[in-house]
Order: structure tokens, then sequence, then C-alpha cells
């Protein structure tokens, strides 16, 4: 059914607007206000991928009105929304929506591994501004990290009658940047992909779905990766505390691709849910499988682990 000409535009401001209620839902506190404000670029995600980039665009400019009017910090939090939230969705709708023809009729799309290398360079340019902007502070944007979060858990200490913890105390304060940082990525891939199966169900979707074993990495990424490892490990100071945080977050493509592989294995074996079920079980309970993602990915950037335990195609043995 054909959408009138002004349905888009209600859309697309709406979305902006129910956007902007739940980023400022965290301000009222609860568990449900930081769910909604988790879910606050899911909205956007909507909108674009079923309207188009125009359409995200327009909710994102929406959304970043009501924010500034909608709260006290006025500029301040509008703009945080609008780097956090807008602009992630508007860079992964345009790029998600590309397409080319083929000489056969069909469409190739844009690859899900280059829209999320955008993203993760989104992510590293916003700790490069972070690392310049607060050059001029006490031991940089690290120094800010620990001066913060000593001021957070002072209250604590004196309410126990005990000293506030030194500033330095907190080393968690060296990669709280990056952590927040995957924070931000993650809960960018999963409202777009949230939007994307709604859109699905609906039968509203532009694009097919982006499926996870389809994921394809640029080999450029392995020696980035571990040029920043090898900096983090022997330079001091601010290079040091630069390089550490970009390695966290170019850790995230690699544990995508290694769950990739852990996917095709899974779709070899009879108890292909079982598998991933109990797979995912051990990711949420403790954690440590993350590192198995990430050198899974790097090992399938070497030697193409998927191929392997792909099903061979017609005519063909598996290797």
């Amino acid at each position: 059914m054909a959408l009138g000409p002004a349905v888009p535009l209600v859309v697309a401001v709406g979305g902006g607007l129910v956007s902007a209620f739940f980023y400022l839902s965290v301000m009222f506190g609860g568990m449900g206000a930081l769910i909604l404000g988790y879910l606050a670029p899911l909205p956007l995600f909507l909108t674009g991928l079923w309207l188009g980039a125009p359409a995200v665009m327009l909710a994102g400019l929406a959304g970043t009105a009501a924010v500034m009017l909608g709260t006290s910090g006025g500029m301040l939090v509008a703009l945080s929304y609008l780097v956090t939230g807008a602009a992630p969705a508007i860079l992964v709708v345009r790029q998600s929506l590309l397409a080319r023809s083929l000489e056969d009729g069909t469409l190739e799309w844009y690859p899900p591994g280059r829209v999320l290398v955008g993203l993760t360079g989104m992510g590293m340019a916003a700790l490069l501004a972070a690392v310049i902007l607060t050059l001029d502070q006490p031991g940089g944007l690290e120094g800010l990290m620990q001066q913060t979060l000593a001021r957070v858990v002072e209250p604590a200490f004196r309410a126990q009658g005990q000293p506030a913890p030194d500033p330095e105390a907190f080393w968690v304060a060296a990669v709280l940047p990056g952590l927040v940082a995957v924070s931000w990525l993650v809960m960018t891939i999963v409202n777009a992909v949230l939007a994307q199966g709604v859109l699905m169900r609906f039968g509203r979707n532009r694009r097919p779905a982006m499926r996870l074993d389809q994921l394809e990495l640029p080999n450029w990424l392995v020696p980035l990766f571990a040029v920043a490892v090898v900096v983090a490990s022997i330079a001091p100071g601010t290079f040091g505390f630069l390089a550490a945080n970009i390695a966290l977050l170019l850790a995230v493509p690699f544990a995508f691709a290694g769950l990739s592989v852990v996917h095709v294995f899974a779709s070899r074996r009879s108890a292909r849910t079982l598998i991933l079920v109990g797979f995912y079980m051990m990711l949420f309970l403790f954690g440590w499988p993350i590192l198995l993602l990430v050198g899974l990915g790097m090992i399938e950037q070497w030697i193409g682990l998927r191929r392997r335990f792909s099903p061979a195609a017609p005519g063909q043995e598996d290797e």
C-alpha cells in the first residue's frame, strides 16, 4: 500500500519525538527508564530502515530539538543525543540502504561488515576527540575519569566513616572510555538489528536481513588492531591510554566475526539450538567467552574458518 505524501513526514517527526522521550526517560530513574534509554535509537532505525535516509535525518533533527527543549541542560544534552544516537543511526541507515545493480539484475547491498567498521571508526573518532579536548586537564582524559570516579564513590565512603580512596587507585579509569564506547557500539547494533527484525516481520524492510554469517571485515583491520595493542603495551602516558581504549573498540568487530563462526559451526550440527543457547548463556554469565570470540574472529580473517564449517556447494566436497 502506497503511503501518502504527508505520512513519511509525520512518521519521521514522530519517530524523532519518541526517540527523544526514550532518551530523556533516564532522568526519572528505575530499571524501566534505563531500558527505554537504551532503546532510544530504535525509533530512528525503524524510521530510516523503512522510509530511507532523508527520513532518519529528519527524525534525528526532530529528536535533537526535542531533547534540547525538554531539558535544563539544553544544548549540551542535545549534543550528546545527536552524537550518541542520531548520528550513528543516520550513518547506519545511509550505508545499509546503499545498493548497486549487478549484470543479472539482482541488487548487491552494502556489506554489513563495512557498516560495522564505519560505526567503529565513529567511536574511534569520538575517543580521539575526547582525548584532545581534555589535554588541558591534569592527567588528561584518564585523570578526568579518575577524578569523576572518586567523586562518585566518595559519599559512600563518607557514610561508612572511611576516607575516600585516592583517585589514582581507580585503575578502571584507564579503560573506562573504551568500555563506554564498546557499550555504545553494541547498543547501536542491537537497536539496528531489532528495527530490521520488526520491519521484516511486517514487510516494511527496504533491504534483506544482514546475516551474521555474511559478515566480512577488511584485511587491514587485523594489523591496525595489532598496532593498537602493541602501542598500548609499550607507550606511556596519553598515547598508551588512547591506544588501549582504541584496541578495546577494535575488538568488537572481531567479536562479531567470531560470533559468526560459532553460528556457522552450530548450523552444521543437529543440536544447533542447544549449542547456541549454551554458548550465549556462558557468554552472559561468565564474560570470558568474549575473548574467545575475538580470537576466533582474528583466526577467521587469516584462514577462513566459516568456509571450512559451511556446507559444500553442490558438486563440491567439504574442505
